[in-house]
């Protein structure tokens, strides 16, 4: 796979696509970050974060990267949206994913629904 990933083309290393578990409580399913927009939309809250990261997981692996932009501290910063079902509901996910260098296993920045 070439570097930098391209827009159309498969994450690298989707499979061993990571997320440190504070983003999740205090950004991905926090008040102050993306919870109004996954109560309203998915239904889900902060005691869903296992169910939603694996339906994040699962569908990142096959999922296009929808833009790919220069992150500050280094690395790649990229986007990849997909159908995500969570619960019988479904909507566009959004996600952000960081790769540090050419090889690094993608690193989950954030993740937000839209209906």
């Amino acid at each position: 796979m070439a570097w930098p990933p391209g827009v159309g083309e498969a994450l690298p290393r989707g499979q061993d696509a990571w997320c440190e578990q504070p983003k999740w409580s205090e950004w991905i399913l926090s008040p102050r970050g993306h919870a109004p927009e996954w109560e309203t939309i998915l239904r889900v809250g902060s005691e869903d974060t296992d169910a939603l990261w694996d339906a994040i997981a699962a569908a990142v692996v096959e999922a296009p990267v929808y833009g790919v932009r220069v992150a500050q501290g280094g690395g790649m910063l990229c986007e990849v949206r997909f159908e995500l079902s969570v619960r019988e509901r479904d909507a566009i996910a959004v996600t952000v994913w960081h790769l540090a260098h050419d090889g690094a296993a993608p690193r989950l920045v954030t993740a937000y629904p839209r209906p």
